[in-house]
């Protein structure tokens, strides 16, 4: 990974949509399988810039639903535009993604704050917004299982 180290805290907005966008693309895949493909996820997905993602259109959506590089599920793809979008608007109002995160973790607690970002971002339920908390270093209690999946590689 480009701007993250799993179960690291990111120390920009663009770790913080590339490990949400590990976590979206891993559910129902082993990790394997993501990862081998992870340098075309970065070019495909310019290197998780969260406004650049935030641009991209319709068209852009349906290219890289045929990109070869990168896992082609067009309903995650167009997810993860509309979740760099809301990532853009939180940063905005908040001077960053990850400001409002922590400041929502620790006003909130881990499970309140799965609740919100599973309902404030496509494709990530409770549970996977509790193993995103956990791959982004927030303090998350994880089975082995999730471990291995989702922390250090």
């Amino acid at each position: 990974m480009l701007n993250v180290d799993p179960g690291q805290r990111p120390e920009n907005d663009a770790g913080y949509l590339e490990m949400m966008t590990a976590v979206i693309f891993m559910g129902g895949l082993n990790r394997q399988v993501v990862m081998g493909k992870w340098d075309g996820f970065l070019e495909a997905f310019e290197q998780f810039d969260v406004g650049a993602v935030a641009d991209f259109t319709d068209v852009d959506v349906e290219r890289l639903s045929n990109d070869e590089r990168i896992v082609r599920y067009k309903a995650k793809i167009r997810a993860m535009v509309e979740n760099a979008r809301e990532m853009k608007g939180i940063a905005e109002q908040h001077g960053s993604f990850g400001a409002w995160l922590r400041e929502t973790v620790e006003q909130e607690g881990v499970a309140r704050t799965a609740k919100v970002l599973g309902d404030r971002f496509k494709y990530l339920g409770e549970d996977s917004a509790r193993l995103y908390l956990y791959a982004v270093g927030e303090d998350v209690e994880v089975s082995d299982k999730e471990r291995a999946k989702y922390g250090p590689g």
